[in-house]
C-alpha cells in the first residue's frame, strides 16, 4: 500500500491541474479512503482560491521577475513559487524598494527595447519544470530507458507527433546520457510534453510542443545550418531553445554541463551532431 507520504507529494500539482493520468486516477482513489489527505487537499485549494481571488491580478513582466531575483536571498529564490505567487511576492518585494508602480504600471518599453537576456516564456517554463523534477516535485508517468516506449506513451496525449530519437553507438561505446522518462505538463490551456535525461549524474530537461504554439526567442543566438538556438540563463540554468520539423524544444541543464554535450539527446548521430558544433565547447556555453 503506497502511504500517505507519497500521495502528498501529488498536492500541488493537482491543485494546478497538473496531475493527469495514472497518479490522477491513484490520487483521487486515495483521497476516496483518507481523510487526513483530504484536509491537506482541502486547505492547499482554499489557499489557492483566496489568492487567485485577490484583485487585481497582474502577469509580472520578465524584466520585473529578473529585477526581483536580484533581490530576494538565494534560499528564497529556490522555493517552488506558483506563477501567482511569483507575482505576489514581486509586488511586495518591489514596493519595499520604491519599484512597484513603475515596474507594474509603469510605461513599459517596446519589444525590441527589452533586455536581450529576458526569459522566455517558454525557457522559464523548461527551468520551472526541470527544478520541480530535479527537487522530487514532479513525478514521471513514464519511467522507461526506451525512446520508443516513451515516445509511444505520448502519442495521443500531446496535440503533436513526438518520436524521441534513438541514437547507435559502436562496439564498446557508450551514449553519453540516458533517458529516464517523461510525463505531461500544461501549457496554454494545453499539454507539453516533458522528457528526464540524465548526463553527468546531471539532469537533463527537454520540453516539447508544437511549433504553431511557441517560436523560441530572447537570449544569445547560436546559429547552425537552418537552425537558430537561442541560448538563455534561467534561474541558475543553462537553457537551449529551437525549433525543427514542426516542434520547438527547450533543453534545460545545469550550467556546467557544455551546451555541445547536452544537445547530444537530440541530436546525437554523426550527421546531427554537425547541428550543435557552433557551440563552445566550454562549460557554461
Amino acid at each position: 500500500m503506497t502511504s500517505c507520504a507519497a500521495f502528498r507529494q501529488y498536492v500541488a500539482a493537482y491543485v494546478d491541474g497538473e496531475l493527469v493520468g495514472e497518479d490522477r486516477a491513484g490520487f483521487e482513489a486515495h483521497l476516496g479512503t483518507c481523510p487526513s489527505c483530504r484536509r491537506l487537499l482541502e486547505e492547499e485549494q482554499t489557499a489557492a482560491a483566496l489568492l487567485r481571488s485577490a484583485s487585481p491580478l497582474h502577469e509580472a513582466p520578465a524584466a520585473l521577475r529578473r529585477r526581483v531575483d536580484r533581490i530576494l536571498p538565494p534560499r528564497r529564490r529556490e522555493l517552488p513559487l506558483r506563477p501567482w505567487l511569483t507575482v505576489a511576492a514581486a509586488a511586495a518585494a518591489l514596493a519595499a524598494t520604491g519599484l512597484a508602480a513603475r515596474a507594474l504600471w509603469g510605461p513599459r518599453p517596446p519589444a525590441d527595447a527589452r533586455p536581450a537576456d529576458v526569459a522566455s516564456a517558454f525557457a522559464a517554463m523548461a527551468a520551472d519544470t526541470h527544478l520541480r523534477y530535479a527537487r522530487g516535485q514532479l513525478p514521471l508517468e513514464v519511467q522507461s530507458d526506451r525512446p520508443e516506449q516513451v515516445s509511444g506513451w505520448f502519442s495521443g496525449r500531446v496535440p503533436f507527433h513526438l518520436a524521441l530519437p534513438d541514437y547507435p553507438v559502436g562496439p564498446g561505446e557508450q551514449k553519453f546520457y540516458r533517458l529516464e522518462g517523461g510525463r505531461l505538463v500544461s501549457f496554454r490551456s494545453d499539454y507539453a510534453a516533458y522528457v528526464a535525461y540524465r548526463m553527468d549524474d546531471q539532469p537533463i530537461s527537454l520540453l516539447v510542443t508544437s511549433a504553431s504554439t511557441v517560436t523560441p526567442e530572447g537570449g544569445s543566438l547560436v546559429r547552425s545550418g537552418t537552425l537558430t538556438f537561442h541560448v538563455e540563463s534561467v534561474a541558475g540554468l543553462k537553457v537551449i531553445s529551437w525549433s525543427d520539423n514542426g516542434l520547438t524544444y527547450a533543453l534545460a541543464s545545469d550550467v556546467a554541463v557544455e551546451a555541445s554535450r547536452s544537445c547530444l539527446v537530440c541530436h546525437g548521430s554523426a550527421a546531427e551532431r554537425r547541428k550543435v558544433e557552433p557551440f563552445p565547447r566550454r562549460p557554461g556555453l
